[in-house]
């Protein structure tokens, strides 16, 4: 663990409280929700239980964690109201879930629209795209790497047809979608690596038209069904009350999901076999390739260099493989980064799966902060759940001895 990051976030966070306070009315401050959050994530721990029970105290709708070694065997788990099966949304957790689907589907061989899906099939190749767009390939759209960028900018937005397409879209629709993605980016493939959602909405209709499916129908074939999901763990473009939209393209943010369904995915990621997990923990052997479970997590930058990143602010050089992070002390030499590699895809409500290839085990904190208590106006929750992680995984490295 990189210590001297640890400390500064540490400092960095009580800075950011502060000056959240300090800007607002005192009328308006919940002096309750903000000594608990100070006390939760600035306070001295004595346990594991005892950080995750002061964890807790920061959520909004409860919360739990849970942990396994390589064969998915539970070595640890605690729950504070949310339960392990509860169904939530999960932000950018589901960039994790879109990078193995389009795994499954290579490793599939029957998505062979115009030749074989691979990685390094193209827009051009599948979607007919032309000129420098045409050249962006699968592999840069999963790293976001390919130059599709945010309304021209450099930021994390997204097109706003991704969230407001009608429940079953049609093909046209989609299309009408990417090429509205494409002509709005000026970005140059495989030059720099832009955290946004167009990307993997590009990956996504990259993948139907490949595939001859639906997203929803190779989400099922490919992962729930073998995993045995239930028909509630679902995609959706928008997840306000009475807004729900098509999820076809919205394989950034999109999943609903539940804790103890998605650790039996990662475990793809972390067994020597690439064995997966059913929600009721029967082996699934092989559900990935160990080389394309290697691929997920291998550092997939190429010649890039970062344009976007939302934890550069932080002080944290993180790269990136496919849907996830890549968060090492070393970040500019993979070789020297896949030495002490954390991989994860955290979500901006706080979800958090991480994976330690090297120790051998992973872990799911499930939480759901977007309200009031640990919302955006306190201290965005992602950021509660690294430094969360960051304080127990110590605690969890003297489990797995």
């Amino acid at each position: 663990m990189n210590w001297k990051l640890y400390k500064n976030w540490k400092l960095l966070l009580l800075g950011i409280l502060l000056s959240s306070n300090h800007c607002r009315n005192s009328t308006d401050l919940d002096n309750v929700s903000q000594s608990l959050l100070l006390a939760g994530i600035l306070g001295n721990c004595i346990s594991l239980d005892d950080c995750f029970d002061r964890f807790a105290q920061t959520s909004d709708e409860g919360a739990s964690l849970q942990v396994f070694n390589e064969n998915g065997t539970l070595i640890y788990s605690r729950k504070s109201i949310l339960e392990f099966d509860t169904i939530k949304p999960i932000a950018s957790g589901s960039k994790w879930v879109t990078a193995i689907v389009a795994m499954r589907a290579i490793q599939s061989a029957s998505c062979n629209t115009g030749g074989a899906l691979t990685l390094n099939r193209t827009t051009g190749d599948v979607l007919g795209w032309t000129g420098a767009k045409g050249t962006i390939t699968l592999r840069q759209l999963l790293a976001f790497t390919s130059g599709l960028n945010a309304g021209g900018g450099n930021g994390s937005g997204q097109a706003a047809c991704i969230s407001s397409l009608p429940l079953g879209a049609s093909a046209s629709q989609k299309d009408v979608c990417i090429n509205q993605i494409r002509d709005q980016s000026t970005g140059t493939p495989g030059l720099l690596f832009q955290y946004n959602s167009n990307h993997m909405a590009v990956a996504q209709r990259m993948m139907e038209v490949s595939c001859n499916k639906t997203w929803d129908t190779l989400f099922r074939d490919l992962v729930a069904t073998p995993l045995a999901w239930p028909s509630t763990v679902k995609w959706t473009g928008n997840f306000r009350v009475g807004e729900e939209t098509d999820g076809s393209l919205a394989g950034a943010y999109g999943l609903s999901i539940s804790a103890q369904a998605y650790s039996g995915m990662l475990k793809a990621l972390v067994n020597p076999n690439g064995d997966a997990m059913t929600i009721s923990g029967t082996n699934v052997p092989g559900f990935l390739t160990s080389a394309n479970a290697r691929e997920i997590l291998a550092d997939q930058y190429e010649n890039a260099t970062i344009g976007y990143s939302q934890f550069s602010a932080f002080g944290y050089r993180w790269r990136y493989g496919l849907g996830n992070w890549r968060y090492c002390t070393v970040t500019d030499v993979p070789s020297e980064c896949d030495k002490d590699l954390i991989s994860h895809s955290i979500g901006i409500n706080g979800f958090f799966p991480w994976v330690d290839k090297n120790r051998k085990y992973m872990a799911i904190l499930a939480v759901n902060n977007l309200g009031r208590r640990n919302g955006l106006n306190l201290l965005p929750a992602s950021a509660t759940s690294l430094f969360f992680s960051e304080t127990i995984r110590p605690r969890i490295h003297e489990i797995l001895r």
